[in-house]
């Protein structure tokens, strides 16, 4: 008697989509008013994987997607607004899934290129952008139908976002709002035979019980500041954040936790032209956040939302929060990319930097 086994081949599941996109700008100037009030014309290809369930936290967030693509708009005048380009990567998941349809959201967030800059002489009814290469970002809700094993169609309302975080001026941003649809096509690189693909089995189990635990976050940031007083260049000003934070893993997906922070704004010396010898103390700030942190895998998302304790002036107001992107390069060891705001939701400045992760029970 003899007995042969076979090595169970890792499956996993992709997929390939196009996606048009239509709707209207949302005009807020001026000067660009008959230019935005015209509608507007976009696409993108996506290559992305369909999770299965092999992770805890995918079990928890409903079995999303996740990938990179490719999008190009075409603008009206393109010598005022630019023709961008963007290449991101998305993330969506489900609210309600059936055995056809499924409800969901998308988000992405890129780099975007080939924008027609602010330039006082040739381009100075731009007043919405002042950099040719911006950040990119796309949310929206989709309803999805299953029309095959292979194949998906969805449509979807959503809305895009362009701007460099106050790194150039002028940074009002470029708002579009409309919809999109999409087809999708399903395949799988650990099946040979493309006539019998099967889709993943997304199929709730019991995950593992997750070890709560306590940590404290060490992080350090750098940017750069433009101002409306150096319209049309940028950045000028340097900017740093600094912040300690007590978190508290309480789920597989998921932090909440508490914070200090302490930031530097040379921006401020604007407000001191006319004070000789303005103290280092005038620029900076001390706050204090609550914090949650959603994870994903190696890429985590940081929101927070604080107030200030003390301020050398009286810029930025009370409020501010911090949307923030985290890679864990190990398991000690992050870095990060984020925007913060002042003033409420008005973007200050961009943070670049690295973060240290110190585990306890």
């Amino acid at each position: 008697m003899s007995i042969s086994a076979q090595q169970k081949v890792k499956q996993h599941y992709h997929f390939v989509e196009l996606k048009p996109h239509f709707g209207h700008p949302i005009i807020y100037s001026d000067s660009l008013t008959s230019t935005l009030n015209k509608y507007f014309f976009a696409g993108d290809i996506r290559w992305g994987t369909q999770t299965n369930g092999e992770r805890n936290q995918d079990q928890h967030l409903g079995f999303p997607s996740y990938g990179l693509g490719i999008y190009h708009a075409y603008l009206n005048s393109p010598d005022t607004l630019g023709r961008p380009w963007a290449v991101y990567a998305f993330y969506n998941g489900p609210i309600i899934r059936l055995s056809r349809f499924t409800l969901g959201y998308d988000i992405a967030l890129g780099i975007a290129w080939h924008f027609s800059k602010y330039d006082p002489i040739t381009n100075s009814k731009n007043d919405l952008i002042g950099s040719a290469v911006n950040a990119y970002f796309n949310g929206g809700l989709y309803l999805k139908y299953r029309i095959s094993n292979r194949l998906d169609i969805s449509a979807a309302v959503d809305f895009t976002h362009f701007s460099n975080g106050s790194m150039q001026t002028p940074n009002k941003g470029m708002n579009l709002r409309g919809g999109n649809l999409s087809l999708s096509y399903n395949f799988n690189t650990g099946q040979k035979k493309s006539k019998n693909y099967e889709r993943p089995k997304l199929e709730k189990k019991n995950t593992d019980r997750i070890v709560k635990y306590n940590e404290l976050n060490i992080t350090t940031s750098i940017g750069g500041k433009a101002t409306p007083a150096e319209y049309g260049t940028g950045p000028k000003y340097f900017t740093s954040s600094s912040m300690i934070d007590f978190n508290r893993r309480y789920n597989w997906i998921g932090k909440y936790g508490l914070g200090v922070d302490w930031f530097v704004d040379n921006s401020i010396s604007e407000d001191y032209k006319n004070m000789p010898n303005t103290p280092l103390s005038k620029y900076m700030f001390l706050g204090i956040h609550l914090s949650h942190e959603l994870i994903l895998s190696k890429i985590t998302v940081v929101t927070q939302a604080g107030t200030y304790l003390w301020k050398g002036t009286e810029a930025k107001g009370w409020f501010f929060f911090r949307l923030q992107l985290r890679y864990y390069m190990s398991s000690n060891w992050y870095a990060v990319f984020g925007l913060k705001t002042a003033n409420g939701f008005k973007a200050d400045y961009l943070e670049f930097g690295f973060g240290r992760r110190i585990k306890f029970q």
